[in-house]
């Protein structure tokens, strides 16, 4: 399937999403956020896909929403209220339960932060930079970004980048935690290539559970929580995929082979 400038590879059970509109550093036209939308809900129903890797094209990540889209047209109310609605874009990872590495080699600003922000890991190449710029621009943050922000980086410094537009460098975004991996620009895709291999040797039954779970817990209660990750134990202990890794365990096999069961 081919979507909207969103180019898509899969292999050994890896999937890399590319935002590909480099002339706009991969801003999020429409077409851009329906297709991320599609994307998401193709993986999610490709069990072949065990872990996706998101990145964008060029010299840019995402420099953030681009409501008048691809084709200049000025966008209707209702297109604009849609595109901060639960469907747009860059919750699409989120929503997913494969687990999902931001690759980001260059600028992740205002909804392009949210989109990287919304990946369960993410690393970050020596020329990235990060901001929520909305305020520089007249406008309120959106997409996420008053939800995911100061849950990475406490209250206080998410408030100073929102008020201020802030733009911070790589080496600033991995010491408050937007990051977890700095990298020279040629390694960045190798080093997200090498963890999404580690994890998709994992079993793709409990990598899906921990993340739901993961994310729960930003909701639930503490006594809930532990009662969700109960239930989950539980469920992971019946597959067959437990029973592998405890045989591996026992034959001194370095790596269970998961058939994801």
């Amino acid at each position: 399937m081919e979507y909207e400038d969103l180019l898509l590879e899969k292999s050994d059970g890896i999937a890399t999403v590319t935002l590909n509109a480099p002339e706009k550093r991969n801003a999020l036209t429409f077409g851009i956020r329906k297709s991320l939308s599609q994307v998401s809900v193709d993986l999610a129903a490709d069990d072949d896909v065990r872990v996706v890797i998101v990145t964008g094209a060029g010299q840019g990540f995402c420099a953030g929403g681009d409501l008048s889209g691809s084709s200049g047209v000025e966008p209707t109310l209702q297109q604009r209220i849609e595109f901060l609605g639960p469907s747009h874009g860059t919750h699409a990872f989120f929503m997913l339960d494969k687990p999902v590495i931001s690759a980001v080699n260059g600028a992740a600003v205002g909804a392009g932060l949210a989109l990287a922000l919304s990946t369960d890991i993410r690393i970050a190449s020596e020329t990235a930079r990060f901001g929520a710029v909305f305020v520089l621009r007249g406008l309120t943050p959106d997409c996420g970004i008053t939800f995911w922000l100061p849950g990475v980086v406490g209250t206080a410094k998410a408030m100073e980048m929102m008020f201020t537009g802030e733009i911070i460098d790589a080496a600033e975004a991995k010491r408050l935690g937007i990051v977890s991996r700095v990298v020279p620009l040629e390694e960045l895709m190798d080093t997200a290539r090498e963890l999404a291999t580690r994890i998709a040797q994992q079993a793709p039954f409990s990598v899906e559970l921990t993340k739901r779970m993961a994310y729960r817990s930003i909701r639930n209660s503490w006594d809930r929580q532990v009662e969700v990750e109960s239930i989950a134990n539980q469920i992971s202990g019946q597959t067959e995929d437990h029973r592998e890794a405890v045989r591996a365990f026992f034959e001194r096999r370095p790596q269970p082979k998961f058939q994801g069961r």
